[in-house]
């Protein structure tokens, strides 16, 4: 990936590339991906890294999948782009968790459970007790949230999936930091009431927490 001493400039870059691969471009996004490269491997780490040994599949699978599938999808904007970025990389892993179990269930003739993303409910203030049972709800709060607060949603799939920091997010949606923070802190209190009321139980502060997020 070319190096731009100025942020700016490959911002514009990148806001080019989506305009062209927008506009039927063939040869705009495996630029934009090549731009891409470095924030998609990141977040692909993080998001395995998560799963622990259980992990059904690589990393290098993953990334190579992600741009099989985003290649034929068009992006509005950054935040659309990264948002289903995040979103497609954890269906990856789900289908990859689906077709092992499904390999083991044929191979040895014994009930393997389904697995899905695995997502740290107690990030959200709440209890992780039934962890497969938070990570779908949780899953699907956040597709709700992006009908209500698509730029929110981006940085909640960013901060919480993608495990970017809020500085990395803020150069990802070309936002500034406090705008992310604010963003974050609005999408982590939607979802915990959100979750709270479909049964999810708030987790208990434990003794020297306090509730600085940053």
């Amino acid at each position: 990936m070319e190096r731009f001493a100025d942020p700016g400039q490959r911002r514009q870059v990148i806001e080019e590339l989506l305009r062209r691969h927008h506009g039927g471009d063939a040869d705009a996004f495996p630029a934009l991906w090549r731009e891409l490269y470095d924030e998609v491997h990141r977040m692909a780490r993080s998001v395995l890294s998560r799963e622990g040994a259980r992990r059904p599949i690589d990393t290098t699978v993953l990334v190579h999948e992600l741009y099989l599938k985003l290649g034929g999808a068009s992006f509005e904007n950054r935040a659309h782009l990264f948002g289903s970025l995040v979103r497609m990389m954890g269906q990856i892993v789900i289908d990859a968790a689906r077709r092992r179990d499904r390999t083991r269930r044929r191979e040895h003739a014994v009930a393997v459970e389904t697995t899905e993303l695995t997502l740290d409910a107690a990030a959200l203030g709440l209890e992780s007790d039934a962890q497969q049972q938070a990570s779908v709800a949780i899953t699907g709060a956040l597709d709700e949230l992006d009908a209500l607060a698509p730029r929110a949603a981006a940085v909640a799939w960013l901060r919480f999936v993608g495990g970017l920091s809020v500085e990395q997010v803020a150069a990802c949606l070309d936002v500034s930091e406090r705008t992310v923070k604010g963003d974050w802190a609005f999408a982590r209190a939607w979802l915990h009431r959100e979750l709270t009321s479909r049964g999810l139980k708030p987790r208990q502060r434990r003794r020297g927490e306090n509730d600085a997020e940053t």
